[in-house]
């Protein structure tokens, strides 16, 4: 039996009578050509049975069932999780998600939000608010339902999905207050372009000078987001500084679990004994934060709950036209082991048998 050789665009292009640029614009922008042109083709890939990519399916079914997402990465553990819920939700309702990366920054979101549009992707899924107004203005244009996850904002225009990290990072510091810690230094990652990290600190801030005056402004300190990076930070400073590391502070609040683990197990390495001499508080309940030694008291930002949401409010949409409107999620901070409470006692020494050459680096 020989095999049937399937049908090419330039075959496509012949039977409508057209040009193989008028198929190409007819599959990936419809809206540059007419009514009659799009028809032609429209019935001659029918009649081809010709689907090379998901617009030709877009053309012929007026859906392509794809939702797609673009984020800084795939190494952070949060976005692992929220998009393991929200593939798993969509694909319930049989639909795909189509994942993008920026790389961290270092490619455009507006291209990779093209991209997405040009193979037709039916919505789009944007992290945070902090996006160029120009690609916003693209996606009206354009008609591509879209909604901001990981945040809570009802005054904007935009519709978003997610949890008030300003509100939360204020219910961090509130609880570090309600168990007597005035002196806190703040552990973060970059706030450049991440508005959730920058919402989170001036929430902490707020609530911290609300207590303690508009004057109080904690120690802080910009790490990379990452285990290492803590764990390197807080290392550097006992070896530099001996017992008078952190002798001012009597918890460090961090705004990533990631951080938080990694100034666990260098304050452990060091002798420092969490929460007798030092407290610790993160952001973000990754699995591991349960396991750690202190466990971790931490907020646990409900990215399962999110990705079910989303997934079931971009599908009504689609399928039903219900409005899309935000959405606020409880998140629950999650008391464990890592703080203690002082009162209005001062911590005494942190640094218990500190003897920097008896331990290695590692």
């Amino acid at each position: 039996m020989s095999k049937h050789k399937r049908a090419g665009i330039r075959q496509v292009a012949s039977l409508a009578g057209v040009s193989v640029a008028t198929v190409s614009r007819v599959l990936n922008m419809p809206d540059k050509v007419s009514p009659e042109t799009a028809e032609k083709v429209r019935l001659a890939v029918e009649q081809l049975n010709f689907i090379p990519n998901s617009s030709a399916r877009a053309l012929s079914t007026r859906s392509t069932r794809s939702i797609g997402i673009v984020v800084p990465t795939l190494e952070n553990l949060v976005y692992a999780k929220f998009l393991d819920a929200l593939e798993s939700s969509l694909a319930e309702r049989n639909y795909n998600l189509v994942v993008s990366t920026t790389r961290k920054g270092a490619i455009a979101e507006s291209l990779r939000v093209r991209d997405l549009v040009n193979i037709g992707v039916e919505a789009l899924i944007l992290p945070g608010l902090n996006h160029d107004a120009e690609l916003l203005d693209y996606l009206r244009r354009t008609d591509i339902t879209y909604v901001l996850s990981s945040v809570y904002d009802e005054a904007i225009e935009h519709p978003t999905i997610g949890y008030d990290n300003y509100a939360l990072g204020r219910k961090v510091a509130r609880y570090l207050v309600s168990h007597g810690h005035r002196n806190i230094q703040l552990l973060s990652g970059p706030l450049e372009n991440n508005d959730r990290t920058m919402m989170r600190f001036q929430g902490v801030v707020d609530e911290l000078q609300q207590h303690y005056g508009p004057e109080y402004q904690p120690q802080s300190q910009i790490l990379g987001l990452n285990t290492q990076s803590a764990y390197e930070y807080v290392w550097a400073s006992i070896e530099e500084k001996g017992e008078q590391a952190f002798s001012e502070a009597t918890a460090l609040l961090c705004l990533s679990d990631v951080i938080a683990i990694g100034v666990l197990l260098a304050l452990e390495k060091k002798g420092i004994v969490v929460p007798q001499d030092l407290s610790v508080i993160g952001f973000d309940n990754l699995e591991i934060s349960e396991f750690t030694n202190p466990s971790l008291t931490t907020v646990d930002l409900p990215v399962t709950e999110m990705g079910k949401r989303i997934a079931q409010a971009l599908v009504c949409h689609l399928e039903q036209g219900t409005p899309l409107i935000s959405h606020l999620l409880d998140a629950e901070l999650i008391i464990r082991e890592s703080v203690a409470d002082i009162g209005n006692d001062r911590v005494g020494s942190r640094i218990r048998n500190h003897d920097p050459s008896s331990r290695d680096h590692r």
